[in-house]
C-alpha cells in the first residue's frame, strides 16, 4: 500500500504517538511550527491540530482500511513515543505496546512513504547486565527493568527489519523540564528522589563513582524535532549525558543541598557496592525486618541495576545542532536541581512535617 513520496515541506503533518505521555507532553510545544495529528488510544493530549482514536497494537491502528488509506495519504512524518514504560506491567502488556506498537507503527510510515522517528530508550545499551540482575530471576517480579528492555530491544528489530525509513532515538531516563523541573508524570528517579528526601533509604547500592544517566524533557524533545527536520532518516541516536551525567554521590549530595536550602533535613546517606549489600546487608538483616522494608530493597537493588553504573552510557548529544550545550557536567546538574526544586515545592508541606 505504499503511496509516492511526499515532497519535501518545512512545514510538515506530522502523526504523533504518546503525545499525552510525558515525553509527548514536552514534544507538543516543539512542534508548533508543523501541524500535528495526535494518534491517541483513550487520551487525547492537548493542543494537537487534530485528534484520531486507534490502537497502536492492532492491525491498520485500529482504524478502518479507508480511515487508515486517508491518514497514509495525509502524514509527511511520524513520531513514534507512546510505549509502556511501568516495570510492574506484565510480560504481554510490555508485549503490547512495545514490540506490537513498534509493528503497527512501522508498517504504518512504509505504507504512508514517510519517515519514521521511534522512540527507544538507552538502557538497550545494558541490556545484558539488567537481564543478569533481572529481579524475576531472584522471586521477585513487578521490580525488574528487565522485561521493558527486552520488549524494546525488540521493537528495535522490528523497526530496523521493516523497511522503513527509521531513525531510532534512545533517551535515557527522562527528568523534567531543564529550567523548570515541571514534568506531567513522576519517574523512577524522582521516585528515588523522594525517598531520600523523606529519609526512607538507609543507603544508596551503587559505587560512589558510578554514573547516573538522565536527561530532561525538552532537551529529549528538542533532539527529536531537530532531527525531523532536518529530513533525518536513518540512524541511531543516544539522547544522554554520557560521560556528563552525575555520579550517584553528587546526585544524592544535590538533592540533600537543595533540601536543606528550603529548611528540610535529610539523614547522610552511605552509597554501598550493590554486592556488599547482596552479600553482607541482605544476610545480616533480612530476617529481621518486615516485610514490606524487604520488598522496598528489593526495589532498590532492582532500579540501581539501571540507575547506576561504573561505565557512562553512549550519547549523540554533540551531533546533533542546539543539542551540544547539555553536553556538559554543569547543565546535567543545573537540570537534576530544577527537578528536585519542583517536587519539593510541589510537596514541600509533606516533606517538611515528616
Amino acid at each position: 500500500m505504499a503511496t509516492s513520496r511526499k515532497s519535501a515541506n518545512p512545514t510538515k503533518t506530522v502523526l504523533l504517538t504518546g503525545g499525552s505521555g510525558v515525553l509527548g507532553t514536552a514534544l507538543v510545544p516543539q512542534l508548533r511550527h508543523h501541524r500535528v495529528i495526535a494518534l491517541a488510544h483513550r487520551k487525547a493530549p492537548a493542543d494537537c491540530d487534530a485528534v484520531v482514536y486507534g490502537d497502536v497494537s492492532q492491525p491498520l491502528l485500529g482504524l478502518g482500511e479507508d480511515a487508515y488509506r486517508e491518514l497514509c495519504a495525509e502524514v509527511d512524518a511520524v513520531i513514534h513515543a507512546a510505549g509502556m514504560v511501568k516495570f510492574s506491567s506484565t510480560a504481554e502488556e510490555m508485549e503490547t505496546l512495545n514490540v506490537r506498537g513498534a509493528q503497527g507503527m512501522s508498517r504504518f510510515a512504509v505504507d504512508a512513504d514517510a519517515p519514521l522517528v521511534h522512540v527507544s530508550t538507552a538502557y538497550v545499551a545494558r541490556a545484558e547486565e539488567i537481564r543478569v540482575a533481572g529481579g524475576e530471576q531472584a522471586g521477585r517480579a513487578g521490580s525488574s527493568p528487565s522485561l521493558y528492555v527486552t520488549s524494546k530491544l525488540a521493537g528495535e528489530r522490528i523497526v530496523r527489519e521493516s523497511g522503513a525509513q527509521a531513525v531510532i532515538v534512545r533517551p535515557s531516563i527522562i527528568i523534567g523540564d531543564s529550567a523548570t523541573g515541571e514534568i506531567s508524570e513522576t519517574q523512577g528517579l524522582h521516585t528515588f528522589a523522594h525517598n531520600v528526601l523523606r529519609n526512607r533509604l538507609p543507603f544508596v547500592p551503587s559505587d560512589p563513582t558510578g554514573y547516573v544517566d538522565f536527561v530532561p524533557q525538552d532537551l529529549v524533545a528538542r533532539a527529536i524535532v531537530t532531527l525531523l527536520d532536518r529530513d533525518v532518516r536513518e540512524g541511531e541516536y543516544w539522547i544522554s549525558s554520557g560521560p556528563h551525567a552525575l555520579t550517584s554521590h553528587r546526585l544524592t549530595e544535590v538533592i540533600i543541598e537543595e533540601a536543606a536550602a528550603q529548611g528540610i533535613t535529610v539523614n547522610p546517606l552511605r552509597v554501598l557496592a550493590p554486592d556488599i549489600v547482596e552479600r553482607l546487608v541482605r544476610p545480616a538483616f533480612f530476617d529481621v525486618v518486615p516485610t514490606w522494608a524487604k520488598t522496598r530493597l528489593d526495589r532498590l537493588l532492582d532500579m540501581s541495576a539501571v540507575l547506576f553504573h561504573e561505565h557512562p552510557i553512549p550519547s549523540s548529544l554533540t551531533e546533533i545542532p542546539g543539542c551540544e550545550s547539555a553536553a556538559d557536567v554543569r547543565a546535567t546538574e543545573n537540570a537534576w536541581r530544577a527537578s528536585i526544586r519542583r517536587m519539593i515545592q510541589n510537596r514541600y508541606h509533606v516533606y517538611a512535617a515528616a
